[in-house]
């Protein structure tokens, strides 16, 4: 680390197989919280449905760790607490004139000129009881490279604004609005609340997109919002239909 203090400690490594791997082998010695692991690079990083993530030197790769008391069903709306944090972030460097480009694409990416430029995987890695759970909120951000086989167009921060952004910079700023939001959130009181805040930068908001089920299924239609347990809504000529677990494209 350069000379910036966070207000969470932090666990830094040259390379690693996955931040999100390393925080549960640390479930037994590790018990103050919440606490960073940083590395450089990881040789198996991973992403939803444990999709393999391309994680290139000199971009960000980290996972924030921390405990938390409260119910099973309200542990979702880190995903969107999350990638409010990024956008803040990423908001701290590039000029106003950039700020409309970041947009937050359902359920858990960060996209800048319509390519994706980093995600969000939020891991329960253990539970004591319904209500004490450790979680593993994993985050990677393209800053300078974009990886090379993805599903989705992909790019990187430094491409798209030619911004060159640090990545201990980039934790310094990260680690102090990942905890704001979370204080914000209040343990789901402000759910609401943090579910506007991400609707209005939503990307693909009121267009018509393709919905791909993990049946392989498709559906098309308009995306008019998120409902409050954080499931895509679909405007189809039938009716309104909702989705929790999909992948969505702009339609052609």
């Amino acid at each position: 680390m350069k000379n910036y203090k966070l207000n969470s400690t932090v666990l830094k490594y040259k390379e690693i197989d996955s931040t999100n791997n390393e925080a549960v082998r640390l479930l037994d010695k590790k018990k103050s919280f919440p606490y960073w692991i940083i590395a450089e690079k990881q040789t198996a990083g991973k992403g939803r449905k444990n999709r393999y993530w391309d994680s290139l030197v000199g971009n960000f790769m980290g996972t924030y760790v921390l405990e938390i008391n409260l119910e099973r069903k309200f542990l979702p709306h880190l995903t969107f607490v999350s990638a409010l944090a990024i956008y803040d972030t990423i908001k701290k460097f590039i000029s106003n004139r950039n700020e409309k480009i970041v947009q937050l694409k359902w359920p858990n990416d960060l996209i800048i000129n319509k390519s994706k430029c980093g995600g969000v995987l939020i891991e329960n890695i253990s539970s004591k009881k319904e209500k004490n759970h450790i979680i593993a909120i994993g985050i990677g951000v393209n800053l300078t490279k974009s990886p090379s086989k993805t599903t989705f167009p992909s790019s990187n921060i430094f491409e798209e604004t030619n911004i060159k952004i640090d990545p201990d910079e980039f934790l310094f700023e990260l680690d102090k609005n990942i905890i704001k939001k979370i204080n914000f959130w209040k343990n789901g009181l402000n759910y609401e609340a943090i579910l506007k805040q991400w609707i209005e930068k939503a990307f693909l908001l009121n267009k018509e997109i393709s919905v791909s089920l993990p049946n392989g299924k498709k559906e098309k239609g308009i995306f008019t919002s998120i409902d409050n347990e954080g499931g895509l809504i679909l405007k189809t000529k039938d009716k309104n239909k909702i989705f929790y677990a999909a992948e969505i494209f702009e339609s052609l």
